[in-house]
C-alpha cells in the first residue's frame, strides 16, 4: 500500500468519524425541532379559532413551557458537539473522552471571557454570546467543534500515559483532564485574537454561496447527496445548519449562526417568509425526492425485478419506501441501486440539487431537517405562508420522471436490484424460545465477524442511523456475499481500511450483537 494511499485513507477515516460523531446530537435536535415547530403551529390564532380549547391560558402555558425547554436544548449545540465529537472519535475509554470534551468547551469559553473582558482586545456586544452562564465571544457550534477535536486529540494521546511511580496518580485517565484544562485555558486566552478573521472567512464564504443564487443552492443539494456513500454528507449538512456558512441573523442583540439555529430561534415568532433564506439549506429541498421521486423509483425497481426475485426484493423496497417517506432516511432505498446502477445515483444527486432549487425558487419555507411526510405536515401544512402547495407542484413531476428513468435504465442495462441478496438465512430458523433466538443472534454476529475478515482483522465497529461502520486492517479480506446474507442491503468499501454495511432500521441491534461477540464496549 502506497504512502499516498495510506494518507488518503486516514483523511477519509477522520472525516467519517467526525461526521458520525456529530450525527447523534443532530439526530436528537431534529426530533426536538419537530416539537418546536408543533408548539409554534398550535399556538397560532387559526388553530385557536378551529379548536377553542387551544386558546385556554393553561394550554398556552404548557405549550410555552415545552417550546422554551426545547429551544434551550438548541442553545446547547456547541457543548453537545464538544462532548459527542470527543466521545465519538476517541480510540478507547470513551466516557473519559466525553468528560474531557465538556471540560475543554467550558474552559475554552471561560478563558476566552477573561480575555474579552480585559483591556487587551475589544468585542462589540453583538459579537458576544452566553454559553453555560459565561459571556464570551460567539463562536457558536464551531467553538464546540474546536473543543471536541482538541479533547479527542489530547485523550487519544494521553489516556494511557505512564508516569514515574511518585507521580503515577496523575497519569493515565487523570492526565487527560489535567492536560485538557491547561491546554484549553491557554487556547482560550489566544483564540479571541484569531477568531475575527475565522468568523469573517466563514461569513464571506456563506455570502459567496448566497451570491451564486439558485446555482449555489443546486451545488449544496447536489454535493449533499453525492457525498452520501462516504458518509461525509453529514459534515456538509451540519456546517451549513450550525455555522455562519448557512447564514447569520442578529437576534436579541446577538448574532446567531447557522440555518437550523436561526430557524428554531425564530419559527412561530416572525413572518414565515423571513426565514426563506435559511430554510433553503434545510430539508424542504429533499421533499420532491422523499415524497415523490424515491417511492416512484422503488415501484420501478419492483416492476423490472425478475418474478423469481420479487419475493426477496419486495420487503426491502417496502421498508425503504416507508423509511424515506415517513422519516426522510434514504439509505435503505438508495443503497439498493447505488452500486448496481451508479449512473442512476448520479441522476438522483442531480435531481436532489434541482429539488433544492425548485423549493427556493418557489419561496417554500418549511423549517424541517429530514424532509419526510411528518415534517411536511408539521412545518408545512400547519404553517401560514409556508407555500407548502408548491411542494406538490414541484414534486408531482418527480413521480413519472423517476419511474420512467429508473425503469428505462434498469431494463436497458439488465440490472437486477439487490442481486447479491439471497433469502434471509434466518427466515426458516426456529425463534420460539429464548435459547433459539440467542443462538440466531450469535450466529449472525459470527457470520458478520467472519465476513469482515475475522476478529483479528477488525479494529472497531460502530453504527450510524442505517450503516454498520467497520474499521478493519485490510478490506480485501471482506466477503460481501456473506455480509449480504445477514439482511444487509448493501456493502460499501470506502477505503483500504473502512467498510460500511447497510442494514437500515435494524442496524443498532446488529451493531450490538457484533460488539457483544467481539467484546467491544
Amino acid at each position: 500500500m502506497s504512502t499516498k494511499s495510506t494518507k488518503k485513507d486516514r483523511i477519509i477515516s477522520f472525516f467519517q468519524a467526525f461526521g458520525k460523531s456529530m450525527l447523534v446530537p443532530i439526530a436528537i435536535l431534529a426530533a426536538i425541532g419537530i416539537i418546536v415547530g408543533l408548539t409554534a403551529a398550535l399556538n397560532r390564532p387559526q388553530v385557536a379559532a378551529l379548536l377553542p380549547f387551544m386558546g385556554n391560558e393553561h394550554v398556552a402555558f404548557i405549550l410555552l413551557t415545552i417550546r422554551s425547554i426545547s429551544l434551550e436544548l438548541f442553545n446547547l449545540i456547541p457543548v453537545l458537539f464538544a462532548i459527542s465529537i470527543a466521545f465519538g472519535m476517541a480510540k478507547k475509554e470513551r466516557e473519559i473522552a466525553a468528560l474531557a470534551g465538556f471540560i475543554a468547551f467550558y474552559v475554552l469559553m471561560f478563558s476566552s471571557s477573561l480575555m474579552v473582558n480585559s483591556d487587551y482586545i475589544h468585542f462589540a456586544d453583538t459579537e458576544l454570546a452566553t454559553f453555560l452562564g459565561v459571556r464570551t465571544i460567539n463562536m457558536g457550534a464551531l467553538g464546540g467543534i474546536i473543543a471536541g477535536l482538541f479533547a479527542m486529540m489530547i485523550h487519544n494521546k494521553f489516556y494511557n500515559l505512564k508516569l514515574p511511580a511518585a507521580f503515577s496518580f496523575f497519569g493515565g485517565k487523570r492526565s487527560v483532564a489535567i492536560i485538557t484544562f491547561v491546554s484549553m485555558a491557554a487556547l482560550g486566552l489566544f483564540i479571541p485574537f484569531i477568531w475575527r478573521p475565522i468568523a469573517f472567512g466563514m461569513s464571506a464564504l456563506g455570502e459567496v454561496i448566497s451570491s451564486l443564487g439558485l446555482f449555489g443552492i443546486f451545488i449544496y443539494g447536489f454535493l449533499e447527496k453525492l457525498m452520501l456513500p462516504t458518509g461525509l454528507h453529514h459534515v456538509i449538512i451540519n456546517l451549513f445548519r450550525t455555522t455562519a456558512l448557512g447564514g447569520s441573523m442578529l437576534i436579541d442583540g446577538t448574532y446567531v449562526d447557522g440555518a437550523l439555529s436561526v430557524v428554531n430561534a425564530l419559527v412561530g415568532t416572525v413572518p414565515t417568509q423571513e426565514l426563506a433564506i435559511f430554510t433553503r439549506f434545510m430539508g424542504q429541498g429533499r421533499m420532491p425526492i422523499h415524497l415523490f421521486g424515491l417511492p416512484a423509483a422503488a415501484l420501478a425497481m419492483y416492476h423490472v425485478t425478475p418474478d423469481k426475485r420479487k419475493a426477496i426484493v419486495k420487503p426491502l423496497l417496502i421498508a425503504g419506501t416507508l423509511s424515506v417517506f415517513t422519516t426522510g432516511i434514504t439509505e435503505p432505498l438508495e443503497f439498493l441501486f447505488l452500486f448496481t446502477a451508479p449512473m442512476l445515483f448520479l441522476f438522483h444527486a442531480v435531481m436532489t440539487g434541482i429539488g433544492f432549487v425548485l423549493m427556493a425558487a418557489f419561496n417554500v419555507v418549511i423549517a424541517n431537517t429530514q424532509g419526510g411526510i411528518i415534517d411536511f405536515l408539521v412545518f408545512g401544512t400547519m404553517v401560514e405562508d409556508s407555500n407548502w402547495l408548491w411542494i406538490l407542484v414541484g414534486g408531482l413531476p418527480y413521480i413519472p420522471i423517476y419511474y420512467f428513468v429508473f425503469k428505462w435504465y434498469l431494463t436497458k442495462k439488465n440490472v437486477v436490484i439487490a442481486d447479491g441478496v439471497d433469502g434471509d438465512i434466518f427466515d426458516d430458523a426456529p425463534s420460539t424460545t429464548v435459547n433459539a433466538k440467542d443462538n440466531l443472534v450469535y450466529e449472525r454476529a459470527m457470520i458478520i465477524i467472519d465476513a469482515l475478515g475475522g476478529q483479528e482483522n477488525i479494529v472497531d465497529v460502530y453504527n450510524c442511523l442505517t450503516r454498520l461502520r467497520c474499521d478493519v486492517k485490510d478490506t480485501s479480506l471482506v466477503k460481501e456475499k456473506e455480509l449480504k446474507s445477514t439482511k444487509a442491503i448493501g456493502v460499501n468499501v470506502v477505503s483500504n481500511t473502512h467498510v460500511q454495511v447497510i442494514y437500515g432500521a435494524i442496524v443498532e441491534e446488529v451493531a450490538e450483537e457484533v460488539k457483544d461477540a467481539l467484546g467491544i464496549a
